[in-house]
């Protein structure tokens, strides 16, 4: 009787730390995928071996617990596992912490996306500006050049025409907008196609809030405005036409500083007490395992004198 009533006791134990440690194992993961900016194979190989080693721990301190037997090396083997499962919840808070702080600072991180888009659409309408101010600086010097003998000349030679006469208003067009062209083709469109793929997905997921895939999102677009900066520079800088002299400077330092979204995700130097308090509850009903446990139904004998064995009715010699 005593028997089934120990068996049902320990069942009950076995369930409620097994679903308390998925739990805190789930917590891990969701934090640490947001700490690597969505790198969800080392999380979730940490999840799992921070279940599977807190589960282990537990339940073979409940087993040496239950030992009848060499009592004193059962006992080391029980506190070294209590002592173990205790340290081990220093990563799990870091972690719940991680996922916690960043669940109840969604309005915060909503208007960093906001920012850090607003931003990538700033730099892409700031170099379309550049380039048309470029291609109409072409145009009015050679619409100039058109009025004279000399300029002429000079045009047919820029384009490779034999006869200057043919040169007309539509012949400075067309160079104009290859030059155009130039500054705004193909690398330029598939930037610009990269740059509101981007855009629609960090809205999209963020503003659905999904847990799974806004680290990695955050990871995209607080390395865009530094990434898409670059590339437009260069091939702003590349491109010239046959008369430019002056060309007007491209900065992009206003756009590429570090996005704040991805502190948010990293950092680590936060407190969180609802993640304290989490983990605590948590790691409390894992134990719950080894404390509705059997004990070990053996006395240690202790050294006495010969007064315990006169106040029971012993005899004393």
């Amino acid at each position: 009787m005593n028997e089934s009533k120990s068996s049902g006791n320990l069942s009950k134990g076995d369930i409620i730390s097994f679903v308390a440690l998925l739990l805190m194992g789930v917590l891990v993961f969701f934090g640490m995928n947001f700490m690597t900016l969505g790198d969800r194979i080392p999380s979730i190989v940490v999840a799992i071996l921070t279940v599977v080693l807190m589960t282990v721990f537990v339940f073979l301190a409940a087993y040496a617990k239950a030992q009848d037997r060499n009592q004193s090396t059962w006992k080391k083997v029980e506190y070294a596992m209590l002592a173990l499962y205790i340290l081990a919840l220093i990563p799990c808070y870091i972690f719940s912490a991680k996922f916690f702080d960043v669940q109840f600072d969604k309005e915060n991180i909503m208007k960093q996306v906001a920012k850090d888009t607003g931003d990538l659409d700033k730099l892409f309408t700031d170099y379309i500006r550049k380039c048309e101010s470029r291609a109409n600086a072409y145009q009015i010097d050679l619409e100039a050049m058109l009025t004279t003998p000399e300029g002429r000349a000079r045009i047919a030679r820029l384009i490779d025409v034999k006869d200057p006469s043919s040169i007309t208003k539509e012949s400075i067009n067309q160079v104009v907008s290859s030059f155009s062209k130039s500054l705004k083709g193909a690398e330029f469109k598939a930037l610009e196609s990269e740059k509101n793929n981007l855009i629609k997905n960090c809205e999209t997921n963020f503003k659905n809030w999904n847990i799974m895939f806004i680290p990695q999102y955050a990871q995209e677009l607080g390395a865009a405005k530094s990434k898409y900066g670059t590339e437009l520079e260069r091939i702003y800088e590349k491109t010239h036409n046959n008369i430019e002299q002056n060309v007007p400077e491209f900065v992009t330092e206003n756009y590429i500083s570090e996005s704040g979204i991805l502190d948010t995700f990293k950092s680590t130097d936060k407190f969180s007490a609802l993640g304290l308090l989490v983990v605590l509850f948590l790691g409390c009903l894992g134990l719950v395992k080894y404390l509705l446990g059997d004990k070990s139904t053996v006395i240690p004998m202790k050294q006495g004198d010969t007064s315990v064995i006169g106040e029971d009715g012993g005899f004393t010699f």
